[in-house]
């Protein structure tokens, strides 16, 4: 029996030597190992964050591209210039872009602005400038909406002028509106 208790101690020493190696290896394991792992995983992790707002970043940019698309297009369009008989076609159009937005016209006079010039050895240019005055009556919102639906028709035209006063009409809100507008011909 004193045999087996011999045997005992000494598996008790072996016992408490594999579990001192143990917890060596396992003392060393995370303070080096592990402490390597979980620096990577947190670096790992700051990047997937990263590319996930980025990510964002580029859905949101995408969906504004795609709306204004539809803007890009209107925006290349090339404005058609007239000829010195299609003049009263881009009367017409203005009238009719006026009528359109409320806008009452009591005048229109195109007035052809004399051409500069010409210096010697320069080419005489093929365009005239033209200036479109308009005496309206309306209000300040179907102002905007006319100028803005002028300048984007399809003809080229700009809003060179504006002289806004009361108009003492009733009880409606309408101005009197002195508008030159600009734009060339073709001669």
């Amino acid at each position: 029996m004193q045999d087996f208790l011999i045997q005992v101690r000494k598996d008790k020493q072996k016992l408490i030597a594999l579990t001192v190696a143990f917890a060596v290896v396992a003392y060393v394991d995370i303070s080096f190992i592990f402490k390597a792992q979980f620096k990577s995983l947190n670096s790992t992790s700051a990047k997937a964050a990263k590319l996930r707002a980025d990510l964002l970043a580029v859905k949101r940019d995408l969906l504004v591209m795609q709306q204004n698309q539809g803007k890009e297009k209107s925006l290349g369009q090339v404005k058609k210039l007239v000829s010195e008989g299609e003049l009263l076609s881009l009367l017409e159009n203005v009238s009719e872009i006026a009528k359109n937005n409320g806008v009452r016209v009591t005048q229109i006079n195109p007035v052809k602005i004399s051409s500069q010039p010409v210096k010697s050895g320069q080419p005489k240019s093929p365009f005239l400038p033209v200036q479109i005055k308009l005496d309206l009556i309306c209000g300040y919102h179907s102002l905007g909406t006319f100028i803005n639906d002028l300048e984007n028709s399809e003809y080229a035209v700009s809003t060179e002028d504006i002289k806004i006063s009361p108009e003492s009409t009733g009880a409606d809100l309408k101005e009197r509106v002195l508008l030159t507008l600009k734009t060339y011909v073709k001669i």
